[in-house]
């Protein structure tokens, strides 16, 4: 076939088959033990020092809702406005005058209604992002089957 080999001449070929075997088994001794190694090894982890009575809630964040009709809510307030351009810039004075005694982060809840206009919301979005707000979009999850 691919010629005849004397047993005078060396071996050229290296058999690799027991290194392949070798290694098949080294992989499935570490992938048995892999799993064991993690729950063995036990950490006694620091307690915290500072008092939890001590610890001051985080704020609670500023809602902003956009109603089917797309009428802007700062909170429960109605922001008036004659014009969607007039409403993001009440908007904007009245997130600045909240943002005065509030510490950073701001976070602002964005909530609007499934029939708003998704064109509705983007000024909203753009006008957080112009005041660096942190901000959560609001949504209503689906319930479980």
């Amino acid at each position: 076939m691919g010629g005849s080999w004397d047993q005078n001449e060396p071996l050229s070929e290296i058999n690799v088959t027991p290194f392949v075997d070798v290694l098949l088994v080294l992989l499935i001794i570490f992938m048995v033990t892999a799993p064991i190694v993690n729950h063995i090894i036990q950490v006694d982890l620091p307690e915290d020092s500072y008092n939890q009575d001590k610890m001051k809630p985080m704020q609670e964040p500023l809602r902003v809702v956009i109603d089917k009709s797309g009428v802007l809510y700062l909170g429960n307030t109605r922001i008036g406005g004659s014009t969607e351009d007039e409403s993001q810039r009440v908007l904007g004075d009245k997130i600045k005058q909240w943002a005065k005694g509030q510490k950073k982060p701001w976070l602002v809840d964005v909530e609007a209604d499934e029939k708003v206009d998704y064109g509705s919301i983007v000024p909203v979005i753009a006008r957080l992002k112009e005041l660096k707000v942190s901000m959560n979009l609001v949504i209503q999850p689906k319930p479980k089957k």
